[in-house]
């Protein structure tokens, strides 16, 4: 098997990095390089060949870490490659990275010794978790002199205005909108996979004012009597639509209930 798989590894060129200073990092965030990425990997090259599929056959220094995550991923272009790495990262520390976004060095004076020394362990590993996902995969050479350089997306819209980095467009969120930080940071990652414009739309809906959530919970109320459902199914149900959606008001939600769910 293992002669089999060297075998393979004639069809793969051997990428590098292009200049000196990126010659040790990893490919995919910039930490030591200690393995070889193979794209597409070597269990899936057969087929690959057979089937005649596009893929990029390259190989590129990745460090341990970036190398476990992706080494049995079947993502045929190194472009693909940086970004499900990217996705796989940013997934593992993700209790880090909201740490890193949520707190400041400025507000551990005001903490417990103990509590302190947590925060300011996970702002730590969050930092260091971000700079990989931001990380600029470099130019390469090898034998074949066309070779593209994958790009990360480092433009963040709010309202039709662009950051750079996901921080500042956080904090221009935060700032401007009163939004409260924990709760739109969850949103969005989670939910809305770092769409500003999405986020906030569902922030207005989950998050209104009180006299808004009791027209809602009032409209709930009315639908559930009517139509003989439970209110909280009514509620949740609502609510699930207006996260797949972020433009629907509620009033829209519960016309979709109806006719997804109760009229057929």
């Amino acid at each position: 098997m293992k002669t089999y798989k060297a075998s393979l590894k004639k069809y793969y060129k051997h990428g590098m990095a292009k200049h000196l200073e990126s010659a040790k990092q990893c490919y995919y965030c910039g930490c030591e390089a200690t393995d070889t990425d193979f794209c597409p990997p070597l269990e899936h090259a057969e087929l690959v060949l057979e089937f005649d599929e596009q893929a990029d056959f390259i190989t590129v220094p990745a460090c341990y870490e970036c190398y476990a995550l992706l080494h049995n991923e079947r993502v045929l272009s190194l472009a693909l490659r940086v970004k499900k790495l990217k996705t796989k990262l940013s997934a593992k520390y993700a209790k880090a990275l909201k740490v890193y976004y949520m707190w400041h060095e400025s507000e551990l004076d005001e903490m417990s010794p103990e509590f302190a020394h947590s925060i300011s362990a996970g702002m730590r590993l969050g930092q260091e978790a971000a700079q990989r996902v931001e990380f600029q995969p470099f130019l390469l050479e090898s034998d074949n002199p066309e070779i593209d350089r994958p790009s990360v997306n480092q433009t963040f819209v709010v309202a039709n205005r662009e950051f750079t980095s996901f921080d500042t467009a956080l904090t221009h969120c935060i700032e401007s909108y009163g939004l409260n930080k924990s709760k739109f940071y969850d949103l969005l990652v989670k939910d809305c996979e770092g769409d500003f414009d999405k986020a906030l739309s569902q922030y207005e809906h989950r998050y209104s004012k009180p006299q808004t959530l009791d027209v809602a919970k009032a409209k709930i109320q009315s639908f559930s009597k009517r139509y003989k459902q439970n209110s909280d199914f009514v509620a949740r149900a609502t609510e699930q639509l207006m996260k797949r959606d972020a433009k629907l008001d509620i009033d829209e939600a519960l016309a979709k209930l109806y006719q997804d769910y109760i009229a057929r």
